[in-house]
């Protein structure tokens, strides 16, 4: 099973990659490293890298807007499960269907410009997916809030697994909120921190369907896993596609790889 499951796909990903196979011909050439080095000198492939930028920066925004909400959601705060339902609740939505309602909430004249004219700000709105330059930062946004409430329920679930006895020994001892954050938190919850912050990598590298659903891909969205789909099954090169496929596991597998080293050093 492992073979025919797993090995052989493989193998024949990376054989593909050094051919010139358009998916359909039952002919495939070999022509070496040409769709490695075509990628090399194509700057087309490198903006496609440029973009899940965007969505790595989103990732950092995500993970200090979760644990500054998981922290204060830890201290006794009024209405604390409301809050913490209306975090959770965006991950129990498909991405299909987020993607979906949010390119209805942001197409021209649509909710989210309805809502800029009743607040008098009519001179901000834009073309938010059409719009080269404020596309990414609309769908980075979408991706923000569509994977905020798991990076809250891990930090919320890392503190809560502190021993109480810490922080009120901190609480008596007189040290505010910032000081027990500083220095009784944050020291023993890094394993997460550092955890979170791979696996938030692994999701900007591979970013697929809410560019691909709210965009195709189109006025510069296209991220790298979107471009990979494109330039397969659209132009029909999958030996250059396939290119592209096997770099981008390699650089999965270098960040796993990285994430078994931190959990090993933890240990």
């Amino acid at each position: 099973m492992l073979l025919i499951f797993g090995l052989l796909p493989i193998g024949t990903l990376i054989y593909n990659s050094f051919t010139d196979w358009d998916g359909l011909s039952v002919e495939k050439n070999f022509v070496g490293f040409k769709n490695y080095i075509t990628i090399w000198q194509d700057p087309v492939y490198f903006q496609a890298f440029k973009t899940n930028l965007f969505y790595l920066g989103s990732g950092l925004l995500q993970i200090m807007i979760a644990l500054a909400l998981a922290i204060l959601l830890s201290t006794k705060t009024y209405g604390k499960n409301i809050f913490k339902a209306v975090i959770v609740f965006p991950i129990m939505i498909s991405g299909v269907a987020t993607s979906l309602i949010f390119r209805l909430f942001f197409e021209p004249d649509g909710s989210f410009d309805q809502l800029l004219q009743f607040l008098h700000l009519g001179k901000f709105i834009r073309l938010w997916l059409g719009d080269p330059a404020v596309a990414n930062y609309t769908l980075a946004f979408i991706s923000l809030w569509r994977h905020l409430g798991t990076s809250f329920l891990l930090y919320f679930a890392a503190i809560q697994g502190l021993p109480k006895v810490y922080q009120k020994a901190a609480s008596l001892e007189g040290a505010n909120l910032w000081q027990q954050t500083r220095y009784i938190i944050l020291p023993n919850i890094r394993t997460v921190l550092k955890l979170n912050f791979i696996l938030l990598t692994i999701g900007a590298v591979s970013a697929f369907e809410i560019p691909l659903i709210m965009t195709n891909g189109a006025n510069g969205t296209a991220t790298f896993l979107v471009q990979t789909m494109k330039v397969a099954f659209d132009q029909k090169l999958v030996g250059l596609g396939s290119s592209l496929a096997v770099l981008m596991s390699f650089i999965v597998i270098f960040l796993s790889l990285a994430q078994q080293r931190f959990q090993k050093e933890e240990k």
